[in-house]
């Protein structure tokens, strides 16, 4: 029986996404569970346009690549493709990440400490911060130096 069931892995293509993307994949392959990489397009709710399929197949295809790429990093097993699926959002991040847990029944979330609008964060309380408030599911925070044996 998997601890976890379904990982949901916010990836926002800074600095830390790597080594988010690294315990992710770790805890998947210790667990059994499978992936689901969110990209949120960040804009306000009311103005946010429904992702197209284009951007999900621009994921999709790049899924490959950040797999391939962990592997060589960290040398962790990834789980089978089949086990991987990306999901690209639009609106506010937060309530994206609570929405898509909700929706893909993840029973873990796995995120850095920051991400990309680290001045805005600092202004107004960090994204990770309030989706530990709000998501019904645990909540993994990799900070950037990663998980001890990930560590160099």
């Amino acid at each position: 029986m998997s601890v976890f069931h379904t990982i949901l892995v916010p990836l926002d293509g800074s600095a830390l996404s790597d080594r988010v993307l690294d315990a992710a994949l770790a805890t998947a392959a210790w667990s059994g569970a499978s992936l689901v990489l969110l990209h949120v397009e960040h804009e306000p709710a009311s103005l946010a346009p429904v992702a197209s399929d284009l951007d999900l197949n621009v994921i999709e295809r790049r899924i490959d690549d950040l797999l391939a790429a962990a592997h060589e990093r960290s040398g962790i097993p990834t789980p089978p493709r089949d086990r991987i699926r990306a999901e690209v959002r639009a609106g506010n991040v937060v309530d994206a990440i609570e929405a898509a847990v909700a929706e893909v029944h993840a029973d873990l979330v796995v995120m850095g400490t920051h991400g990309r609008d680290g001045l805005v964060d600092n202004l107004l309380g960090s994204t990770t911060e309030r989706a530990l408030r709000r998501v019904p599911a645990s909540v993994f925070v990799v900070r950037p130096e990663g998980w001890p044996f990930l560590r160099e």
